[in-house]
This record gives structure tokens, sequence and C-alpha cells, in this order.
């Protein structure tokens, strides 16, 4: 999983720190175990909140992109949040966000504070 992170932070938000360059096999490992932490969440009666921080991310395949997009758009959580300060990164994610379908429940920010008050409001 390169040096990507997924945990359940203090406040109940599932993180996921993407680090350097990514691959299919590592979007996909770090979106897995995302989708298992929200499926538990969710049979927990909690809600699945999930932030994808992707300040430290480095270069990303068009493959690793496509799956990226299959994960957010077919998985079972409440919210899902991008952190990102790039405008590539931006422009990027927003284009991503409108191939979900999702996007009442899918947003980006570049300021962490927002983004979490964001996913933890009802």
């Amino acid at each position: 999983m390169q040096n990507n992170q997924v945990f359940v932070n203090d406040q109940g938000i599932i993180e996921i720190h993407v680090v350097g360059d990514q691959t299919v096999d590592s979007v996909q490992a770090a979106g897995g175990r995302a989708r298992d932490l929200a499926l538990e969440q969710l049979k927990a009666g909690k809600r699945a909140m999930i932030l994808d921080n992707l300040l430290l991310m480095g270069a990303v395949p068009v493959e690793a992109r496509k799956r990226a997009v299959d994960l957010v758009r077919s998985g079972d959580y409440d919210k899902f949040a991008m952190l990102g300060s790039d405008r590539v990164v931006r422009f990027g994610a927003n284009l991503m966000l409108q191939a979900t379908g999702r996007g009442s429940h899918v947003r980006y920010f570049q300021d962490y504070e927002a983004c979490a008050a964001w996913l933890l409001a009802p």
C-alpha cells in the first residue's frame, strides 16, 4: 500500500492518507481498507464519513485514477471528502467528483478544519 495509511480518527472519521506515487494496487488496497472500515461503522450504527487526504500524493496513473472513481462511486458511506492543495489535484478531483454521480455526498476541500466540519455536520 505504498506509504498510505487508513484509520479511524478520534472524531470517528475514516482517514486515508495518500503518500507518494500510486498504483492501481495501492489505490485498491487503501480503498478496500476504507470500505471495510466504513462497513464496520455502518454496522455499528454510526455514520461512515471518509476523508481522503491527498496533500502528500505523488503521481497517479490513469488506471489508478479510474479505480479510485470506481471505489468512490460504489462505496457505502454517508460523506466522502477529498483534501488537497494543488490546483491540478483540485481539477482532477473535481472531474472525479462529477464522474461519481454522488455530488451531494462528495466534496473537495483545501482546509482540514473545513473538511472535517463538513463531514461531521448532519
